[in-house]
């Protein structure tokens, strides 16, 4: 028993050093790469939060190396990310059983670890170059029966705030993927809320590297998941995928509902926008600072179009500025366009339909902010909903495009 002891002790101390020499790898590689575009930055970043992990001699711990041998993964998982029991297979939930077709689940990739990803919490990074079409594991939770855990989320939504609106999302329903019709059509989903692997930590993002790829159908109609490499993953990168939940039918009407109050919040505001032009008379609005963050951008975006210049900020802009077009929200005022009552999402002004769409991702519960991690997305081009194609090929009034 001394034997196994000390191998054991042995195992722990050699996962733990190899974990903490990971960390300052992945921290050295961020906080460079902020370093070359905010120069005295580097602490901004991913790489800053990282580091004091690594320096942090209580933010690795045995629990985390006991949860990292079960799923198979060879770095220590944080303390702060043990959030579920591990299991490196699903297991079956109400009269389901996890699918045994497909074989054995797929290894976690010896190169993967969890590491802190502002601002989504934890993610998960590369310690190694992987190639196209690599296989990294599977998705693994509970195989539910779909309907069974909507009322659950139901309950849960109704315990916490008194109702059971489907808006906004509750952190418990975010972890719930689909993988087939089931025995008797309702749906199926594996839930990687309570119990799961380190794929639960996967964020999503406009630019993904990886995609979930369904195998092993079994008898009861239901499918797994694995997760795989879209393209070649250099050292250090955040792995990514698409959650696709704007694709989701009642998901993006509660977006556009959502939007339509928002829109209906400022519309008094909104009335009065044209007085921020300098060709009005005095060119100013009165009680800005009180109002919304979406009627703040709007009229900073008609400042920065026809002036008077801007102070020099203290702070970067709002996330949300990037979907509003400064010199159309001008021409469309300065040609008389208003602001009106709305009866659905369609009536709102292409002028700011895009700004009040993200607001209602956010009211719904998912917003999209991939561009502010650079390791999550290095190209910064972000939809600013979860799962939404780019403004540029969808402008959110159309069908959606198909998912490729």
């Amino acid at each position: 028993r001394g034997t196994e002891a000390g191998a054991e002790e042995a195992s722990l101390e050699a996962a733990l050093e190899r974990t903490r020499q990971a960390l300052a790898g992945l921290a050295a590689h961020w906080r460079e790469a902020q370093r070359s575009r905010d120069p005295g930055g580097e602490d901004a970043g991913p790489g800053g939060v990282v580091a004091r992990l690594a320096d942090d001699p209580a933010g690795l711990s045995p629990a985390g190396h006991e949860w990292s041998r079960e799923v198979g993964l060879a770095h220590v998982l944080p303390v702060g990310a043990l959030q579920c029991r591990p299991v490196s297979e699903s297991v079956g939930k109400d009269g389901l059983h996890a699918s045994l077709a497909g074989g054995p689940a797929p290894a976690t990739h010896r190169s993967l670890i969890v590491a802190p990803a502002p601002p989504c919490g934890f993610g998960v990074f590369t310690t190694t170059a992987l190639p196209r079409g690599q296989v990294l594991g599977e998705y693994t939770g509970e195989v539910r029966r779909y309907d069974v855990w909507c009322h659950e989320i139901k309950g849960r939504k109704m315990a916490e705030r008194g109702s059971d609106s489907s808006v906004p999302f509750i952190r418990e329903e975010l972890y719930a993927a689909w993988t087939g019709a089931g025995p008797d059509g309702a749906g199926v989903v594996v839930d990687a809320f309570a119990v799961g692997n380190a794929m639960r930590f996967i964020n999503c993002s406009c630019s993904p590297s990886c995609t979930f790829k369904s195998f092993g159908t079994g008898s009861e109609k239901h499918y797994r998941l694995k997760v795989v490499t879209l393209r070649d993953i250099a050292p250090w990168e955040q792995l990514s995928v698409d959650y696709g939940w704007y694709f989701d039918d009642a998901t993006r009407e509660d977006v556009r509902s959502q939007a339509v109050k928002a829109y209906r919040r400022d519309l008094p505001m909104l009335g009065d926008l044209e007085k921020a032009l300098p060709s009005s008379s005095g060119g100013s609005l009165e009680g800005v600072a009180e109002q919304s963050e979406a009627v703040q951008i709007l009229v900073e975006a008609l400042r920065e179009a026809r002036g008077p210049p801007l102070p020099l900020r203290p702070a970067p802009p709002s996330f949300l500025r990037r979907f509003v077009d400064a010199e159309a929200l001008a021409q469309f005022l300065e040609r008389g366009g208003g602001f009106n009552e709305v009866q659905s999402y369609m009536d709102i002004a292409d002028a700011v339909w895009p700004l009040y769409e993200v607001v209602g991702a956010e009211l719904v519960g998912i917003p999209c902010r991939c561009a502010l991690d650079p390791s999550l997305n290095s190209k910064g081009r972000c939809s600013g909903v979860i799962g939404r194609p780019m403004q540029a090929v969808c402008t959110g009034r159309e069908d959606v495009p198909p998912v490729a």
